[in-house]
């Protein structure tokens, strides 16, 4: 008789107990073999201590070889058969399917929780499938799907199939369709193997999907979307970055993939509410805890704050929550629209000031507003400065050298200000950027690591209270600023 899978599996297990059982003897005996005196351990001791953990050992590899076989076996069968498409061609969920054929054992409800109990490894165990299902001949009894390895009961361990011999075994057919399958799992079956790993990853903003594609998937990437909305109920647009980004006012351009054409959306954050049309602002949920580390800093006083480049107000709403005067600012005017309508959804329009102005045009404006106001209950001097525009911000810093000259009064803020680095040494390399700027030293600093953006491209964030020497100088000439700042912006497009 030829032996099954099942017996030489078993027969190989003995093997493997009585090896392991000849090396603890190998062990023991030398100790049992010194005279008595010499003896660290009695007889009786090291058996006790040295034979059963061995033999414990060969237990449980025993015990868990049949366990770790059938789980490989089972994962080889549960890949998707590929059926790669061409490009331009749409998808078919219909035919994103596959059958296992299986054993079922007919039981009585009665004795499904002790047969599920003793006999775990023998079953289907698929993930979100279920191992008992109703029984469509006979609906007193239920099924009890086993392993899709399992293709006869002579397959099944000896006290499992004493345990199930008893009973009625049929054929049976799982259908694992469409909505069974993962996001990656449908794409790496449908998308030709060349394309290598499959970007399934998106930034989730309200009921918007933002995905970052390489230029090889293209071709797909309406099927890419279509997948990423189907298998995501929240999701109701998935969009992709385009490389270009908006000269004027910075934000990503991009390109509906799937989904319904609705890019206005809310979002949560630092406990307030953002409303946005997340086509024609900036947003990133990325930078979350970033907006959270600098919003503590500043709150900590309840200080004022002037944001350069507000954007529709992820600094600038938190920090007003706070009772924080802040006054918010960004050229983008549909960034300003909803940063107004922030304001009012977090109902802080009484500590939040909005601005729709350049940058520059916009410190200066303020700087002279309020030497102007006598009053600073009205209009508060601003105690710390927000340029949270990467690409750009350090261009900016020269607005602050000479800012001061005629205002002796008011205080120097500090400022926070972001930007880009591909140095070996980003910190020395933003610290560096930014005296190139304004002109002077800066002494005293701090230097946070925001994130990694690209390879070897780090986005930084330097804090450093405004020098005196700077705030008091003489302005830098408008034709030399203009030059300086032409130079600094064919740097960071080279960049």
């Amino acid at each position: 008789r030829i032996a099954t899978p099942a017996q030489t599996q078993a027969q190989n297990q003995t093997l493997l107990t009585q090896l392991c059982m000849l090396r603890a003897l190998r062990t023991v005996l030398p100790l049992l073999l010194l005279p008595s005196k010499s003896k660290v351990f009695s007889s009786a001791a090291s058996l006790h201590l040295l034979l059963p953990r061995s033999f414990a050992m060969a237990t449980a590899t025993n015990a868990t070889a049949p366990a770790d076989a059938a789980a490989t076996a089972r994962d080889a069968l549960l890949q998707l058969d590929r059926m790669p498409l061409s490009a331009g061609e749409a998808l078919d969920p219909a035919k994103v399917c596959k059958q296992l054929s299986v054993l079922a054992v007919v039981v009585p409800p009665k004795d499904c929780h002790d047969l599920l109990r003793r006999c775990t490894s023998a079953l289907l165990n698929v993930p979100r499938l279920k191992n008992i299902v109703n029984c469509e001949t006979d609906p007193a009894k239920k099924l009890l799907l086993l392993c899709p390895t399992v293709r006869a009961i002579d397959d099944l361990p000896q006290e499992t199939r004493a345990l199930i011999s008893k009973f009625e075994t049929v054929p049976y057919t799982v259908t694992l369709d469409y909505d069974y399958w993962r996001v990656d799992q449908v794409l790496k079956a449908v998308l030709p193997a060349e394309l290598g790993e499959v970007t399934t990853s998106f930034e989730t903003i309200g009921h918007i999907a933002h995905m970052n594609l390489r230029d090889d998937q293209l071709a797909f990437k309406h099927v890419i979307g279509q997948v990423v909305l189907d298998k995501n109920p929240q999701i109701k647009t998935v969009v992709n970055k385009l490389a270009s980004i908006d000269e004027k006012f910075r934000f990503f351009k991009m390109e509906l993939l799937a989904g319904e054409d609705r890019y206005e959306t809310e979002v949560k954050e630092c406990g307030c509410r953002f409303l946005m049309d997340y086509s024609k602002v900036y947003w990133n949920s990325r930078l979350m805890q970033e907006h959270s580390r600098v919003v503590s800093l500043i709150v900590r006083k309840h200080e004022t704050v002037c944001d350069m480049f507000a954007g529709i107000g992820p600094f600038a709403i938190p920090a007003a929550k706070q009772r924080c005067v802040v006054y918010a600012n960004d050229l983008n005017p549909v960034s300003y629209e909803y940063l107004q309508k922030n304001a009012a959804l977090n109902s802080v329009t009484k500590h939040l000031r909005a601005y729709n102005m350049d940058g520059r045009d916009f410190v200066r404006t303020l700087v002279d507003s309020i030497a102007s106001t006598n009053d600073q209950t009205k209009m508060p001097s601003f105690t710390h400065v927000l340029m949270n525009l990467p690409a750009s911000a350090v261009e900016f810093l020269d607005v602050f050298r000479g800012l001061y000259r005629n205002k002796p009064g008011l205080p120097l803020p500090t400022i926070h200000c972001y930007s880009f680095s591909k140095a070996d040494d980003p910190a020395a390399d933003v610290v560096q950027q930014a005296e190139k700027v304004l002109g002077g030293k800066i002494e005293t600093h701090s230097v946070h690591d925001v994130r990694d953006v690209a390879p070897k491209k780090r986005m930084m964030c330097l804090s450093f209270p405004l020098p005196a020497a700077i705030a008091y100088a003489e302005p830098i000439i408008a034709s030399d600023a203009e030059a300086e700042q032409a130079e600094k912006r064919a740097r960071l497009e080279e960049a």
